[in-house]
Parts: structure tokens; sequence; C-alpha cells
């Protein structure tokens, strides 16, 4: 297919996805769960009303804008490969912090275990979508998934990642580690907690959710996406806890679960002993809406997309209870491998993977940024990709970002190398 005409067909698909129900499929709704709980269903026309951020028929899709060249954390050219982290923004200074796996030794992908670090990058804009400059290493090998919470209850950060400290290999490798009895080949299984009160500074505090008993479906229990559920009008100290769990070694399907704490400290219990649903997933990540209700974005391992097999990698679940059932979006896609770029170009990644987003802090839970890690067709590096949604320009309008305030910031950066 000439180059031209593919480029047509993903924007075409691109336009699909995002297209009001009038514009794209008949579909209507009865419930505002056959929105997803992403907006709310008009009683009048049984169409739904998407809440900011979403779109198509059952608001099941994230309504990407097009992302800028030179944004997120891309080192590649410099030989240095990372995938997927959080952005969070630091209170003390205003400035916007990306905390991400990276591999040591310029490894590429295939060999993020056991050569993935945590490590802190800052962004040389100003803003969350970066571009981000290498800061510090956070932990050491054996380190990866990492995702950075706020705990309101407690006023501490806390950093949520997978593996265990490992001496950096001399040359790239892949597996031959185990951190316990459920995976003696990557060393995937188990989940570590740290905590800081700067976000600089981090202390360990071990394990916080190891494996599940043997022959359990998620004896190897990995990928985490923590969620405090402290709120305004809820002082818990509760910490929700997804996963992706599977058989030892991983030797059969993944799954997605939830485990719940009464403090972050633990201990952390499992809060179903089956999967949220049947479908193949890996990578969740998890929030409460200003409703009240729950979300999960996830990396699908359907046909058609899991691991470079095609372009549906995104899919979306949800609840309106912790204790109720889950609704899988088989519907529609969160988020395909296609990115589009300010200047009209798209690129289709190989793969797309560790979804996590970046919300408003104004109570309403407006998702403004997604970030993932991707990687090119044909090429053995990655990087971590932050695409803004619909919302994000205006939202960075009101934060009063721009040219004179990026200035500044890089001034700030330089000033404190």
């Amino acid at each position: 297919m000439p180059r031209s005409a593919m480029l047509l067909t993903v924007l075409l698909a691109l336009v699909l996805a995002c297209l009001p129900a009038s514009q794209a499929e008949q579909y209507y709704c009865k419930t505002d769960d056959d929105c997803s709980l992403n907006g709310l269903c008009n009683s009048a026309t049984s169409l739904c009303a998407c809440d900011p951020a979403w779109t198509g028929p059952d608001c099941g899709v994230l309504n990407r804008a097009p992302a800028t060249r030179g944004t997120g954390y891309n080192l590649t050219a410099n030989g240095t490969s990372s995938w997927g982290g959080k952005p969070v923004r630091d209170p003390a200074t205003g400035q916007w912090l990306l905390f991400a796996a990276e591999f040591t030794g310029g490894c590429g992908l295939d060999y993020w275990s056991p050569m993935s670090r945590v490590i802190r990058a800052v962004s040389t804009s100003g803003t969350p979508a970066g571009p981000y400059v290498f800061d510090r290493e956070v932990v050491g090998t054996f380190a990866h998934n990492p995702t950075v919470v706020w705990s309101g209850a407690d006023g501490v950060w806390l950093l949520y990642h997978i593996g265990c400290k490992y001496a950096q290999p001399t040359s790239c490798q892949y597996g031959g580690i185990a951190c316990d009895d459920a995976n003696n080949q990557n060393g995937e299984s188990s989940i570590s907690l740290w905590q800081s009160k700067d976000l600089a500074t981090w202390e360990s505090l071990g394990v916080a959710l190891g494996p599940n008993a043997n022959n359990t479906w998620d004896m190897d229990t990995t990928n985490p996406s923590p969620f405090p559920l402290y709120s305004a009008d809820d002082n818990t100290t509760a910490v929700l806890l997804a996963y992706r769990g599977c058989e030892y070694n991983c030797g059969g399907g993944e799954y997605l679960n939830l485990a719940l704490a009464s403090h972050y400290r633990g201990p952390y219990h499992r809060l179903h002993s089956s999967p949220l649903f049947p479908n193949p997933n890996e990578d969740p990540f998890v929030w409460r809406d200003k409703r009240g209700h729950f979300h999960l974005l996830a990396h699908s391992l359907e046909t058609g997309g899991s691991f470079g097999d095609g372009p549906r990698v995104g899919r979306h679940a949800y609840a309106r209870r912790l204790d109720g059932e889950w609704t899988f979006g088989n519907r529609t896609l969160a988020f395909s491998t296609a990115v589009e770029w300010t200047d009209g170009s798209v690129t289709q990644y190989y793969r797309r993977e560790r979804p996590q987003l970046v919300f408003s802090d104004d109570g309403e839970m407006t998702p403004l940024y997604l970030t993932n890690g991707v990687q090119e067709e044909g090429q053995v590096s990655s990087y971590t990709l932050i695409q803004p949604l619909s919302t994000a320009r205006e939202w960075e309008r009101k934060q009063g970002y721009g040219t004179g305030f990026q200035q500044q910031q890089r001034h700030e950066h330089t000033r404190h190398e």
C-alpha cells in the first residue's frame, strides 16, 4: 500500500473513532452505564453526552489531541530506552517530574528484565507533556513498572514498582532473575513500595503485595496501579491497588484484579478470587471519577492488539462500586497504536502499552494527558510518549502556561543543574 494511502486509512480510523454517536454508527443508551460511566445518557434522545476528554458513541474513547514531536521522554537518539511513566507536579517547585522505567547499558525493550531501573526526569517546558530530561536514579536495577501517587491522608508520595535489587549486568541480558517463588524467569512478580515527603528522598517499605498462593491464577502478581481513596468527603487512609495476575512463570492467561489496604503500609487483601473479567489484559491503570465510579485503562491482549499484533491495544472498564460488577468495554477502543502529530503526520506504533493518565487537581478528575511506553516498527529501542487529550490546551491556558513560562522553567532547571 502506498504511504499516502496508508496515511489516509489511519486518519480515517482516527476520525471514525472520535465521531459523535449521530455520525458514527447508530447507538442508543438506556442508562449511564451504556455511556461507560464517562458521561450521562440523555433520556430524550437516548444518546450519550460524554464527559470532557471522552468521546465515541458509548463515551469509551479517549479524545486524544495531536501530540508534539520532541515531547515526552525520548532519549533513543542517545541510545537510551524507556517504557512509560507517571508525571506528577512537585508542589514545592511547581515543576513537572516524570517517574519512568529506563533501561541501563544502552539496552532495548527486549532486555527490560533485569536492565530496568526507575528514574526521575524534569520537564523543560514546565508542562506535563515535557520534553523531559534525566535528573536522577530513584531505584536501581531491577525495578520496573513505576507509578507515583499522592496520599492525601498521610501527606506522603508513594512509589510502587515491580522487581528486586539486582546488580546491573555488564551487558544486555534478558531474565535469569527471581524475586519470589512465583516467577524464576524474569523476576516480575511482587510489588514493592517506597514513600517520600519531597519526591527526592525515598524510603523503602519493602514488598506491598507478594505472590498469591501456589497454583492460583494470579500467583504471579505484577503491574501495580495504586489509587488512594482519600477525598474531601472521606478522610479514609485506604488504598486501592489494581494488578495483573497469571500462573507460575506466567504460563497461562493474564488477567486483572484488585487489592485493598486500610493503609498504604498494608496489608493488602485481594478483593476477588477470580479475575475482574474474562478478557486477557495487563498494565491496568485504576482511578475513581468525580461521581464516585471506578475505572480502568488496560493494555489489551486481544487478537489484533497484544504485543505488536495490531492497533487494538487500549481498553476501558468500569464499575459503579468496588464490590460491584465490572464491565469491560468491548464496543470501542480507548486508544489505539495510532498517534497524530501537530505537523499533520501519523505514527502507527508497533507497540503501545503501560497506559497512565494525568488528571486535573480541581476535584473534577478530568483526564488531561495519556502516557504510554511505545516502540516504533522495526526498532529495538522504545520511549515514553505523553499525548495531550482534548482537555489539555484549555487547562494549560488556565494554568498560565505559555512561552514566557516555559522559558522561565528552562532557566530554573539550568540554574539548579
